[in-house]
């Protein structure tokens, strides 16, 4: 009998430790930090308690396996339990040295048999669990950075400051250990490591994407922050041992680790594959290009990107074209997975993977931390649409923010809702290719939009807008008025304008309005008036 424990590291502060600040280098010294977990210190840590570890090594003839790696998590099989809690130890150790601030837990399972069929599963289940526990019942990371006795604050986190760093004016600006940190992983002249791996997912140089980090800093007109999360991904690995050729723990451990594996490079390859189809020729001479416009890339900087997850921040203007690439070649590429495809089928589920983003665009200035929380609740509307469409499907929900003091999601629905029920927003859209319909999906797919922003900015062969922008503010103010009203605006513009494509904008009939199955009416105008100067007419159509 082989007796092995299951070992857990998680980073669960994530957030935080990335958003606590508005300095773009220091996010995304962050963001190069959190991979420190899964690239560095679980390996270092293993190559010290377990000396000559290499990742082939297998639990039945070594003393450690490493299971899974990746977005900020890592699960170790380790035969005897002294050896376990010394690896955590290590990583922990690591964690509080290097990256004061992020909060790494680890948790050893209970000791299992290895020759016991389906044991591996529950012992997953259970670290999970114990996970949680263990979690709530520690001290949180501001607890390592007391405020007695009193001390200055730092100038970026808030955090009491541990150094005086020097200026450019001769004075020096107080800065916390986590501050540091994050400076040092983005390197002072766009040198360092975290720079150097971001421009290496974007398929650019690191001194290309420190012009991005900068243009998004200081000249960025609008800031997109792009939150993307895999659909059902969650019941997939709680019930995983659905997907496993047969019930042995090997044949299971073989089948997560191909699964995490292949879905790593998924969400990468999705990623490089979005920013490709985004590139081209600098369109903006003040954009975030060489001098002379060469050594152009994609403004967009990925702060997170492991197994499902995606957190991006970008220019405004690629922010929906760039989230609905994504998307599409995110499905697109688990589709052409065997390791997922087969997992999947064997789990008697649709052989492809689907996700939903949420997509917040504001002013560059406008508190980050704040801006992630929206896209966050955007994400979270996106993913309606598994409800209502069946099989994968990918879902985007979007907010252009133009009152920088209301940035609470529900408070911005709620104003978009009319007494008697009616929406004046059609989100989520649909941007999978799936088969339109006359339910909820009515309008709501991703080339609804996109055909109704290109009637909004429908120019003649002068250049002049076919619909002249005072008519269009008219009608977006008579939204808010009710449907009737509405109505009669839109059916006075389009006997005015005849012939100039306001007929897209309709939603039933003469109607900028349609019902739901559920009987609640619903307009695409207003996303559309948004969109607008996000959205390029072809994009998708």
């Amino acid at each position: 009998m082989a007796w092995v424990h299951l070992v857990l590291f998680e980073a669960w502060n994530i957030t935080r430790f990335v958003f606590v600040t508005n300095k773009r280098r220091e996010i995304a010294g962050a963001s190069e930090l959190i991979t420190y977990l899964d690239r560095r210190w679980v390996y270092e840590a293993l190559g010290r308690v377990f000396p000559g570890f290499a990742e082939e090594w297998r639990v039945e003839e070594r003393p450690a396996e490493l299971l899974a790696a990746g977005a900020g998590s890592v699960k170790v099989l380790v035969r005897d339990r002294e050896s376990a809690v010394r690896l955590v130890t290590e990583v922990t150790t690591a964690v509080l040295r290097e990256a004061p601030g992020l909060d790494v837990c680890g948790v050893v399972s209970e000791p299992f048999d290895w020759a016991a069929d389906g044991q591996l599963a529950e012992a997953v289940r259970q670290v999970h669990r114990d996970f949680a526990a263990v979690r709530t019942s520690r001290p949180g990371p501001d607890a390592r950075f007391l405020r007695l006795p009193v001390v200055d604050e730092c100038a970026t986190t808030g955090l009491p400051a541990a150094v005086l760093v020097a200026q450019p004016d001769g004075g020096g600006e107080p800065r916390s250990a986590e501050s540091l940190a994050k400076w040092v992983a983005y390197g002072k002249r766009d040198e360092g490591d975290g720079l150097a791996r971001l421009a290496a997912l974007a398929g650019t140089t690191p001194q290309a994407l420190g012009r991005v980090v900068r243009y998004l800093s200081d000249e960025a007109e609008w800031v997109g922050v792009v939150y993307v999360d895999g659909n059902g991904l969650g019941q997939v690995f709680q019930h995983f041992e659905r997907c496993v050729p047969d019930g042995t723990n090997r044949s299971y451990a073989d089948t997560l680790r191909g699964f995490t594996t292949g879905l790593q490079e998924c969400a990468e390859d999705a990623f490089r594959a979005a920013v490709a189809e985004l590139s081209g020729p600098p369109t903006e001479p003040d954009g975030p290009g060489g001098p002379d416009g060469r050594d152009r890339v994609v403004p967009v900087l990925p702060l997170i990107l492991g197994g499902d997850d995606l957190i991006a921040q970008c220019d405004g203007a690629v922010a929906l074209p760039f989230a609905r690439a994504y998307l599409r070649a995110f499905e697109r590429l688990t589709g052409e997975r065997p390791e997922i495809t087969e997992a999947l089928r064997r789990g008697g589920l649709a052989p492809r993977l689907s996700a939903s983003a949420g997509v917040a665009i504001v002013k560059p200035h406008f508190p980050f931390e704040a801006g992630a929380r929206l896209a966050y609740a955007l994400l979270r509307e996106a993913k309606q649409v598994k409800a209502q469409v069946a099989g994968p499907c990918a879902g985007l929900a979007f907010h252009v923010l133009y009152d920088s003091s209301d940035a609470d999601l529900a408070r911005l629905r709620g104003q978009a809702t009319l007494g008697d029920g009616t929406r004046l927003v059609a989100q989520p859209y649909v941007v999978s290719d799936v088969p339109a319909d006359e339910g909820w999906m009515r309008g709501r797919h991703w080339h609804d939009l996109v055909r109704r922003v290109a009637a909004l900015r429908a120019v003649d062969e002068d250049g002049e807008r076919l619909l002249p922008a005072a008519q269009l503010h008219d009608l977006r103010a008579g939204l808010f008025l009710g449907r009737e009203v509405a109505d009669a605006r839109f059916a006075n513009l389009v006997s005015r304008y005849r012939g100039r494509g306001l007929e897209a904008l309709a939603g039933t009939g003469d109607s900028l309005f349609w019902a739901e199955p559920s009987g609640r009416y619903v307009t695409g105008l207003l996303d559309a008036l948004d969109a607008a100067d996000f959205v390029s007419a072809g994009a998708g159509s």
